[in-house]
């Protein structure tokens, strides 16, 4: 049995998602260190703040876990499930946009 092509898609774009957020913090701390003062700095630092609660959102920017059951690393299990989240909506996004697409285009050469 093969799967279907949405979850295949589903779990990219989650994979993706984690390997992205496990990595915002780490540069966004290294640049925050690196980079102390300048508007270009301060620009970029905003941008890498912006894109770490975009990427945190909705598990981990709305604190909906309890933190004191992932202390440490295991952070990352909260941020998995986050990621899983992300590309399971992704995913029934584009199929039904994909549905929506061949089903208007068959309605207008109909």
């Amino acid at each position: 049995m093969k799967p279907k092509p949405f979850i295949l898609l589903g779990l990219a774009v989650g994979g993706c998602h984690f390997l992205c957020s496990m990595l915002i913090i780490p540069l966004t701390l290294r640049s925050g260190n690196l980079l102390s003062s300048g508007s270009v700095k301060v620009l970029l630092l905003e941008m890498l703040y912006g894109l770490t609660r975009i990427l945190y959102f909705p598990v981990i920017g709305l604190a909906l876990y309890p933190r004191h059951w992932f202390p440490g690393p295991w952070i990352a299990v909260p941020i998995m499930v986050n990621s899983v989240l992300w590309g399971m909506v992704a995913a029934v996004t584009v199929t039904g946009w994909r549905r929506t697409r061949i089903r208007d285009h068959f309605f207008q050469k109909g």
